[in-house]
């Protein structure tokens, strides 16, 4: 992909943002529950601040455990418009690749929105995205996040639903895995489902732990101890899928 291509081509075009008047505790929530690092901040759908994760996390570090006591104190004691960076930098859509890779580095910014003519967020590209795109194109299809609670954009096309499944209670996973183990061990399952439900569990049980320590990792300040706890998390993950794949170049078990 050439560097005076539009960065329509590779934006995000649904975007989390939230209103400056929110709560902060709503802002850390945002973070929380969706895999964003970077938050638009909005007054009447409008640009104005932007706040990152790295601000969030580390006011979080420094307040109460109980998540209660947190909100509250975080909610009396602070604005999201006294934590944004504020005035927003931002690129239109017809802005080129090359614009946008020299706009974040000459303001030393990771993400910048996109606005069109009435200042209203319409997509947001990162750094990632510039670099992904020189090197091996744009992605087929824009990633869409969420923007729970406090902004909700409309799916990228009339077509585009999210659909969220319930989970199962701790009594029904367990009769399904079992169901699973009989039908793959006992060579009825036509289908496959109990190879994939057997398949699926040992690879949930690995990314777990790695969402566990990452999480744990950003919110202990990027402790060392919690760093090498996750890169080995994330080699069990990788190995494990290798033995699954059959592609494990060293035929041990795992630990």
């Amino acid at each position: 992909m050439r560097s005076e291509e539009p960065v329509s081509r590779i934006m995000t075009e649904t975007v989390v943002v939230i209103e400056s008047d929110r709560p902060v505790s709503e802002a850390i929530d945002c973070f929380s529950q969706y895999s964003i690092h970077h938050l638009p901040v909005v007054r009447q759908g409008k640009l104005v601040g932007m706040l990152s994760s790295a601000d969030l996390v580390k006011l979080d570090h420094f307040m109460p455990n109980t998540a209660g006591e947190r909100a509250k104190i975080i909610d009396q004691s602070i604005r999201i418009e006294q934590l944004m960076h504020a005035p927003a930098i931002s690129l239109t859509p017809q802005a080129s690749l090359a614009e946008a890779a020299g706009l974040m580095k000459d303001e030393g910014v990771h993400a910048v929105p996109v606005v069109n003519g009435a200042d209203l967020v319409i997509g947001i590209v990162t750094t990632s995205d510039v670099i992904a795109a020189l090197l091996h194109g744009p992605p087929r299809v824009g990633i869409a996040a969420l923007a729970g609670g406090m902004k909700h954009a409309p799916p990228a096309s009339d077509s585009e639903q999210v659909h969220y499944h319930q989970r199962p209670s701790a009594e029904e996973l367990a009769t399904a895995m079992e169901t699973a183990e009989l039908l793959h061990v006992e060579a009825r399952d036509p289908r496959f489902l109990g190879k994939t439900m057997l398949y699926l569990e040992q690879r949930n049980g690995f990314l777990e732990k790695v969402f566990e320590l990452s999480d744990r990792f950003l919110r202990s300040g990027q402790d060392v101890h919690v760093h090498a706890q996750l890169l080995k998390a994330i080699l069990a993950a990788k190995r494990a899928e290798e033995h699954a794949t059959g592609q494990a170049r060293v035929p041990f078990p795992l630990e």
